[in-house]
């Protein structure tokens, strides 16, 4: 897969697609059920961030917008597609409708044993800031990282 990936905005028939993704990029006790994921794309505070190749969606980001705060919902990626920056550029274009909506900073919850997520978002500018016992169920604790945002962001 070697052709230009485009960002685009959500449209409802992503849908499928990106909650076929998300069950492929996370076990059952983190990933989204159906309604849950368009629940959270659909919702009026959603800010989505698609990529596409070849007309097939490869990756996505969902950000909350909650006043000043910027929720990351989730960061999806196609796996033959990870170490080749395109997380990084959904998650700049996620900070960018932050901005725009007014938001200072950017705050998510990561699983505490996901080593990879950790990583990509410390590189990315995120701060730990605590965590949350239990986040993802009984024993499945979270990071809480924050990122504060400038409007050049």
């Amino acid at each position: 897969m070697s052709h230009e990936i485009l960002l685009r905005s959500y449209c409802e028939g992503d849908l499928d697609a990106m909650f076929r993704l998300d069950e492929e990029c996370f076990e059952e006790p983190f990933r989204f059920t159906q309604t849950a994921m368009q629940r959270f794309a659909e919702s009026r505070k959603a800010r989505v961030v698609i990529a596409e190749s070849d007309g097939a969606l490869v990756g996505f980001a969902i950000l909350h917008v909650e006043g000043r705060v910027g929720y990351v919902v989730t960061l999806d990626m196609a796996e033959e597609l990870r170490g080749r920056g395109l997380a990084r550029r959904l998650m700049q274009a996620i900070e960018q409708h932050a901005v725009k909506a007014g938001c200072v900073v950017v705050v998510l919850h990561v699983f505490v044993g996901n080593e990879a997520a950790i990583r990509f978002y410390e590189r990315a500018g995120f701060e730990r800031e605590g965590d949350v016992p239990g986040f993802y169920g009984e024993g499945l604790n979270a990071w809480v990282y924050t990122k504060k945002l400038s409007p050049k962001t």
